[in-house]
């Protein structure tokens, strides 16, 4: 069932990132429901950026993209992204993120750090006080290792599931990159310290902790919206 204030809340987000596109040439866009809102708003304002350059993060959203008749670049023939727009699953007060329930991380990770400024839109739903309060941290994990990543991460203590779809194709969700999500729950972790342990894996493609990378957070609420900043230390 569709949450009405929800919805309303994940447009008001995508509503005001608009303010912040500016005169970006090159756009990257993200993956989810929040960002198929956004791309939904440029729809309707379509002449002000028919002009524009749009990366994608995935299949999904390059054909959502290309509906609209806008330009999409394949990431392979850019060097820079001027703003990259995506959602997340979970954001700390630190402005950490959890992403990739689209399956989609590696991709829109590397689109982030590439991007010279970053903007992810959440409803307030999404504001945790600490990282996997509600959301497991997804992997991207290469076919050939899955068999010895799982058994690790289950020695670990990390509760690993090997996610599947909820309809279309049987067997594991794969990735736009090819690798096989494994979705982790670690009891208690220090995002930092669990960010650099799992990159240190063989086998382990990317991880959906976003850790340090947003610039601006756009939280909708069903009647307004509010920026978070990065505070520079």
């Amino acid at each position: 069932m569709v949450d009405a204030d929800i919805e309303k809340a994940k447009r008001n987000a995508a509503k005001q990132a608009l303010n912040f596109l500016g005169e970006a040439s090159t756009i990257g866009v993200g993956t989810g429901s929040t960002v198929e809102k956004f791309i939904d708003v440029l729809g309707e304002e379509k002449d002000g950026f028919k002009d524009r350059l749009f990366v994608a993060s995935s299949y999904d959203t390059m054909l959502k993209l290309s509906k609209y008749r806008f330009k999409v670049l394949h990431p392979i023939t850019i060097d820079r992204i001027d703003v990259y727009v995506d959602g997340a699953d979970e954001v700390d007060k630190d402005l950490n993120m959890i992403k990739g329930g689209g399956a989609a991380l590696t991709l829109e990770k590397i689109l982030t750090y590439y991007s010279m400024e970053k903007i992810f839109l959440v409803d307030y739903t999404k504001l945790v006080s600490k990282l996997g309060e509600k959301h497991p941290i997804p992997l991207d994990v290469l076919p050939y290792a899955v068999s010895f990543v799982y058994d690790l991460l289950i020695r670990k203590g990390y509760n690993p599931q090997i996610r599947r779809p909820t309809k279309g194709k049987y067997g594991p969700v794969v990735s736009d990159v090819g690798g096989i999500i494994i979705d982790i729950k670690p009891a208690s972790f220090n995002p930092v310290a669990l960010e650099r342990e799992l990159k240190s894996i063989p086998g382990i493609i990317e991880t959906g902790l976003f850790i340090g990378l947003a610039d601006k957070v756009i939280v909708g609420y069903p009647d307004k919206t509010s920026i978070l900043s990065k505070i520079l230390k």
